[in-house]
């Protein structure tokens, strides 16, 4: 591994570690987890530097490996919660008949489907980038608790139950916290973010 590389990477990475801690604050709603979250997110990037192939940007690819650090802390949380509450575990059932799924990573022949991938080229980047700059202002508009709501579900990808539990709300009012966020948004994006 080059260590040139990998300073490089710290000293980037470095810049991003107020954005990545008000995350996963949003997120955790404790200081002491947020801050590991944040820790452990550049921890593995400068431990995995090497596998930084820059087809993101550096602020997405942390972001992305915050997001799993985060579902980790709520995983924990959430079975730290379920054995001092006396509940049995879940217990996970694996499921092989989604032969489906992997149907559409492959073409009749059996052969993989190369799927073009658009974020290499540079005016998407920009553009991307010019958007996700752009929500951020607009996601900082929302209330605490809608924009919290908004993120478990859309960036987190956590379920509505789970969601619901997280927050002490029923999934009514879930749907609409969620509502209102995206029309907010919506409005935002329309009035701050100027597409070619």
């Amino acid at each position: 591994m080059d260590t040139r590389l990998r300073k490089t990477i710290a000293e980037e990475a470095a810049e991003y570690r107020p954005l990545l801690y008000r995350m996963a604050l949003t997120q955790l709603k404790n200081a002491a987890a947020a801050e590991d979250a944040t820790q452990e997110t550049l921890l593995a990037a400068i431990e995995k530097a090497d596998s930084f192939e820059r087809r993101s940007t550096l602020r997405t690819w942390l972001f992305s490996i915050l997001r799993f650090k985060i579902l980790d802390v709520m995983r924990d949380q959430s079975k730290s919660r379920r054995r001092d509450s006396g509940l049995p575990a879940e217990h996970a059932v694996i499921d092989d008949d989604n032969s489906r799924t992997f149907d559409t990573l492959f073409d009749d022949s059996g052969c993989w489907i190369d799927t073009k991938d658009v974020w290499t080229n540079p005016h998407t980047v920009a553009e991307r980038d010019a958007f996700f700059k752009v929500l951020e202002v607009c996601m900082t508009r929302l209330p605490a608790r809608t924009s919290r709501a908004f993120l478990m579900r859309e960036w987190l990808e956590l379920d509505p139950p789970e969601i619901c539990r997280e927050l002490g709300i029923s999934q009514g009012n879930l749907r609409i916290l969620l509502y209102r966020a995206r029309m907010q948004l919506r409005l935002c994006l329309d009035l701050n973010w100027q597409r070619d």
